[in-house]
């Protein structure tokens, strides 16, 4: 049950990976999340861990760096009570800009496995109004 999103945002590829990779940033453009703190020491690595805090249904979220190549790749392992969760970004320069090629790969646990099927679309809708946030994020710190 895999998502995958293209998203072309006109900044430099290094800006949307810096962006992505200090997970603290989803304060400014991720709506579901109300606290971000890396637990891991600077400077933020392959390796480096935060916790996030998503509220309803998905609570806490502990995610660690498991891939950390600048500007091109990055990848997220990500575990709650509720799933585990596998994130990876592929950045490409795309004319002005970068396309950012995300895949995110749910794993349900428990009652979340049964009730994931019906929130799916609910998870794709706002995904997208998210991905849209973290675009303005970006290019506003590409000027």
């Amino acid at each position: 049950m895999s998502f995958t999103e293209d998203l072309h945002i006109e900044c430099p590829p290094a800006t949307a990976f810096d962006v992505l990779a200090d997970v603290r940033n989803e304060l400014q453009w991720n709506d579901d999340v109300s606290a971000a703190e890396l637990v891991t020491g600077e400077p933020i690595g392959q390796g480096s861990t935060f916790t996030t805090d998503h509220g309803a249904p998905l609570g806490q979220i502990e995610s660690t760096i498991t891939v950390f190549d600048r500007p091109d790749r990055l990848e997220f392992a990500a575990t709650s009570k509720r799933m585990d969760l596998g994130i990876s970004f592929t950045l490409t320069e795309s004319g002005s800009g970068t396309l950012v090629h995300g895949t995110f790969d749910p794993k349900p646990r428990g009652v979340m496995a049964v009730l994931f099927p019906l929130l799916r679309p609910m998870i794709r809708r706002g995904m997208a109004k998210q991905h849209q946030n973290l675009k303005a994020l970006c290019e506003s710190r590409a000027e």
